[in-house]
């Protein structure tokens, strides 16, 4: 099993991969929304609703809904994949930082004698 410095130098390395692609990152998430356009000799008067795509993001404290045309659908796809990458290897790199917080805590305790804890 790595240690932690290890697993956090691992994660850094593959965070650093993914940002010099240069490829955007998004948080968020895609919502299919199908509706009637109101027109009674359309298809979607007989049931064949119109669907469209939707990207659930925050702008800001603002929660939007951002149309996705169909010829952008695969790229935000793509870059919500790398958007997800990226937290979970900031997410690996916290708890690698916070196990090697605690060890060193735990070093500082175990390094001090029974007189100096008492004060």
């Amino acid at each position: 099993r790595l240690d932690e410095h290890a697993r956090d130098r691992a994660a850094r390395s593959r965070l650093m991969q993914l940002l010099n692609r240069r490829c955007p990152l998004l948080k968020g998430g895609l919502v299919e929304m199908a509706r009637v356009c109101g027109n009674p000799n359309c298809h979607c008067a007989r049931g064949e609703k119109h669907r469209s795509l939707y990207l659930a993001a925050r702008l800001g404290k603002v929660r939007k809904m951002i149309y996705i045309p169909p010829d952008l659908e695969q790229p935000v796809r793509d870059w919500l994949a790398h958007g997800r990458m990226g937290q979970e290897l900031l997410e690996e790199m916290s708890q690698a930082s916070l196990a090697t917080l605690a060890k060193r805590k735990n070093e500082g305790k175990n390094s001090t004698t029974p007189k100096e804890q008492a004060t």
